[in-house]
């Protein structure tokens, strides 16, 4: 529970710096974008410094889907029960831990040698979806290095 109101907390405070940025910072890049162009005496820096500003923005909000996506993943491991039972015949896996995906939790089997043929389909299917060769043990690896980094400076 602590996690939802901590990210209730971060997107309110996000929204409020977001709206002053967003606010000032467009006026500023108005501003500057026309003084560069007169000062460059180039007429398409003006569009060269918009197409940066709106790339970068798009960027960011690819950034933003993408994690967003991430955190539907993960919900969809709590409520993992029917993917568990589909892929493997034990009971004593990931699936249901909070703030792992189901591609991590089927990682995890996969390195242990404890998916069923569907599960092992399952996996394919993913390696196809995301372009990878081995997505689900390379998720896996992924969280655990990342684990181990926010353990060593974050607590």
């Amino acid at each position: 529970m602590k996690e939802l109101f901590k990210g209730i907390w971060t997107l309110i405070c996000a929204i409020i710096v977001s709206s002053l940025v967003f606010s000032i910072g467009t006026l500023y890049s108005l501003l500057y974008s026309f003084w560069l162009t007169v000062s460059l005496k180039k007429p398409l820096a003006f569009f060269k410094f918009w197409w940066r500003l709106l790339d970068g923005f798009a960027a960011s909000l690819g950034y933003m889907f993408y994690h967003v996506s991430v955190g539907l993943d993960m919900s969809w491991n709590v409520n993992g029960e029917v993917i568990e039972d589909i892929v493997t015949a034990e009971e004593n896996t990931m699936f249901t831990e909070k703030n792992i995906t189901v591609s991590s939790s089927i990682g995890k089997l996969e390195i242990d040698n404890k998916l069923t043929k569907s599960g092992q389909k399952f996996s394919k299917l993913l390696n196809f979806f995301f372009g990878q060769k081995n997505h689900a043990t390379d998720s896996w690896k992924y969280d655990q290095a990342k684990k181990e980094i926010d353990k060593q400076y974050f607590n």
